[in-house]
């Protein structure tokens, strides 16, 4: 029976220290270049592959034990104050990350790239003193994000899609599902004439998910003409009393009996003008976090979608995925549905389109 390559093999042919080898096939930026592209192609030439069942033991090793410290993760944000990123889901990303990063022997350390003087050359420097080798990438504000940073010498994982550049592999909830789950949740609720109402920059943000998903009932759910979706303007004031003119307009115009927004603002706007919710026109939510307790809706799965974020980059870690990946990959985890106080069973299904 021909005997099996393994790694010490590898480095003894190499002429470099086992470690160095270990590192050099994860693609660790600590090795120079020319040394990993050496251990590599001679990894391949005597048709060295790890151990599967070494590999399996290995994990549950870790699964079964409280994990020793390997290092620190960097959280990256980039908003113009320390702690302006702090909105209700991005702290349950970094709850749910920091949680699945200690049990695999990881910390999660803060890094503001905004703090005062400080550039992109030095921020990199800073990071790789740390030894930090792996980032989350915090959502950053606005919506055209770029960051630019020596990626090739780290492994990342982003939330959402305000990052534009570069694409890198990155965690959400699935917004197209999401809206799926408040459409059929209506329908059976007794909901025919179903409103949604969104802003230009949100659709841009999710690549038109919502409006996709809205367009397309679910399987159970015949199909029929869907009300216009009003695609409020930021350049009018989102909020302001041109777009909420605009809001009641389409409202009068189509007699809605259930309006999916994620804001609540146009809840406030529907009670200012005496609508009386749920019992007229239920208010839904494809985007609630915790605090919105009342509220009827998809409530995001935030703390999962951060450790679900925490074990892909880890996994990166482990297979050597450092910089920017040729097929960035996503993944989509559905929120579930709460039904809240801002809806209510009809007595009869209303007549209207689907």
């Amino acid at each position: 029976m021909e005997k099996r390559v393994i790694l010490r093999d590898v480095a003894l042919k190499a002429g470099v220290h086992l470690t160095t080898a270990g590192r050099a096939m994860k693609n660790d930026p600590r090795v120079r270049p020319e040394t990993l592209a050496k251990v590599q192609r001679i990894a391949q030439e005597m048709g060295y592959a790890p151990d599967p069942m070494l590999s399996a033991l290995s994990t549950y090793r870790t699964q079964s034990r409280p994990s020793l410290y390997h290092g620190t993760i960097g959280w990256i944000t980039n908003y113009p104050t320390r702690n302006g990123w702090q909105h209700e889901s991005f702290r349950y990303y970094r709850q749910g990350a920091a949680e699945a990063l200690t049990r695999h022997g990881y910390r999660l350390e803060d890094f503001w790239l905004q703090e005062p003087g400080l550039t992109a050359k030095r921020a990199v420097q800073i990071l790789q003193s740390r030894g930090i080798r792996g980032l989350l990438i915090c959502p950053l504000p606005g919506t055209s994000g770029h960051l630019s940073l020596k990626w090739e010498r780290f492994a990342a994982v982003t939330f959402g899609y305000t990052l534009l550049r570069p694409e890198l592999d990155l965690v959400t909830t699935s917004h197209y599902q999401n809206m799926q789950i408040c459409i059929r949740n209506l329908h059976h609720l007794g909901h025919r004439r179903i409103g949604f109402v969104t802003w230009e920059e949100m659709s841009r943000r999710l690549h038109q998910q919502w409006s996709a998903a809205y367009h397309t009932p679910p399987p159970s759910i015949a199909k029929g003409k869907a009300l216009p979706i009003l695609d409020l303007k930021v350049r009018n004031g989102l909020f302001s009393a041109h777009n909420k003119e605009i809001f009641f307009k389409w409202f009068d115009a189509h007699r809605p009996d259930a309006v999916i927004v994620v804001d609540e603002h146009i809840l406030h706007w529907l009670r200012e003008r005496g609508c009386r919710v749920p019992a007229e026109v239920a208010y839904v939510s494809p985007g609630l976090q915790e605090s919105n307790v009342d509220h009827a809706g998809i409530l995001e799965p935030s703390m999962e979608i951060g450790r679900t974020a925490g074990d892909f980059l880890v996994g990166k870690l482990n297979r050597g995925e450092y910089g920017i990946p040729a097929v960035p990959r996503r993944i989509l985890l559905d929120g579930s549905w709460q039904k809240g106080k801002t809806v209510e069973k009809r007595a009869r299904p209303s007549a209207g389109h689907r």
